[in-house]
Formats: structure tokens, sequence, C-alpha cells
């Protein structure tokens, strides 16, 4: 047989395994070779940002706006992040086809979330021709201060909602929830100057962590939060606030004071007017 028809013969024989080569892989095999289906998100960045929250009618006059400046998300290390597993599941585990959308969120130890500055402002969204601008500002009312969270994971399920929530955070906060540099300011009025300051931490009632077994939904009512299930179960929580001044914050010093043993029960319940 000449060269030509050897190479002939070789392409021929090649030809179903050039094919099958060609062939899209399947999900099932792609899951053998990359690991788990779905998606797995890494936020290793920290985040920065202004807010301003427009109450387009007003309360009597007009629109005005609440302004929140300073507000920054920080890792305690460039290494760490925020986790997003992503799911999508057929529901089917009861035997009922049920589908949902599974977000696990994980949030690395000493988060630092810097809530800012809170304002007021006379907002543009009322005008004749609507703008997204404010004028007239009314900065640093209140100074929201520095929360510091634990490590914590959350649940978030869209579509149908077997956890029986659309957010479920289960799971015990590493040394509790902190804010730190808080303070309230009198900046308007006859009577005006002063602050209320304090620095704020919230734990299990005679615990170091802080323990959140409850349940977040909308409802037709706006944005709902269970509070029946933070804190320890049998003795709920204690409330510190350390550094507690009214006044100048000098010779207005309060002291320490502990809210202890607090028990929450029923829902916050948010929503607009």
């Amino acid at each position: 047989m000449g060269f030509k028809k050897l190479a002939l013969a070789a392409a021929v024989a090649a030809a179903p395994m050039s094919a099958l080569a060609l062939e899209p892989m399947q999900d099932d095999a792609l899951s053998d070779v990359t690991g788990r289906d779905g998606i797995t998100i890494g936020l290793a960045t920290d985040i920065s940002a202004g807010l301003k929250i427009h109450d387009t009618d007003g309360l009597a006059n007009g629109a005005g706006a609440l302004v929140i400046d300073g507000f920054a998300i920080t890792r305690a290390n460039t290494t760490d992040q925020i986790s997003l597993i992503i799911d999508a599941d057929d529901g089917n585990a009861t035997g009922t086809d049920a589908p949902y959308l599974n977000i696990q969120v994980s949030l690395p130890a000493d988060l630092s979330v810097n809530l800012g500055t809170l304002g007021v402002a006379s907002s543009g969204r009322d005008d004749t021709t609507p703008a997204w601008s404010t004028a007239n500002t009314v900065s640093s009312i209140v100074t929201l201060g520095t929360l510091t969270l634990g490590a914590t994971t959350m649940n978030i399920q869209l579509g149908n909602e077997p956890q029986g929530n659309m957010i479920a955070l289960n799971t015990s906060i590493t040394g509790g929830v902190s804010l730190s540099g808080f303070s309230v300011s009198d900046a308007g009025g006859s009577v005006s100057g002063g602050s209320l300051t304090t620095d704020l931490s919230v734990v299990d009632s005679g615990g170091a962590n802080l323990t959140v077994n409850t349940g977040i939904d909308i409802s037709a009512s706006g944005l709902v939060i269970g509070l029946d299930n933070i804190g320890d179960a049998t003795n709920g929580i204690d409330v510190r606030m350390a550094n507690l001044t009214l006044g100048d914050g000098t010779a207005s010093a309060l002291g320490d004071v502990e809210l202890i043993g607090l028990d929450l029960t029923g829902n916050l319940i948010i929503s607009g007017h």
C-alpha cells in the first residue's frame, strides 16, 4: 500500500475519535472534572460608597433626602473574602417540584463596616424636571459608627423557600456585634450643640458571642425581621453602652451602662409610606 493510501486509511480511522473529541461535555461530565456544580464567587475587595435615599413626597412641604457619607466595608486581611456559593435546585427532596435559587453568603472574621455619617438635605426629585440632586445639606447629624462583625453565615433562597424564609441566619457571630463611635448631635433649634455618644456591643446574655437563628422576608407590609431567636434562647442578650456621654462629651460623661437579659419577641417591620 502506498504512502497516500496509508495516510487516507489513518485519517478515516481517526475520524470517529476526532468527532468524539469535538462533542460538548455534558454537565455531569464537567462536574466530574471541575468539582461541584453551581457557581462560587469570592469578593476579595474592600467597598466604599455614598448613599442618598430620596423621600419624594416628603412629610409636608416637598422632597427631602437622607444622605449617608463615608460608608465602607473593610476586611481585616487582604486575603479575606466574602464568599457566595450559588446553586439552583429542583426542590424535589420531598417529592414535589418546587425549584429555588440558593445563595450561601459567608463573611470573614473581623469584617469592619463603617456605616458613615447621616445627614439630611433638600431633594431635587420633586422638581418640575426631576433631578438626582441634593442641596442645603445638614451633615453629620448622626455618626453611625463602625460595625465589627465576627465570622457569619447566612442562606438566601429565591423562588420557593424550603428553609421557610427568604433569608435564614443560623449562626453564632464570634465576639458578637460591636458598634464604636456612635453619636447623635443636636444640630438645630434654639438649644443645640450637644450630642449623645457611646460605644455599643451586643452579645448573648452572660456570653461572649451572639447567637442568631432567625428569618428575614419581604411581605406585603414591608421587610420583616424575626426577633424571637436573637441571643441566648433562655436568657436573651446583653446590650453594653461604654463611654456614654451627653452634652459636649467631656464634663457630661455618664459612664458605662448595661442592659442585661433583654428578651426580644415578634418582628421588626420596615416599610415605606
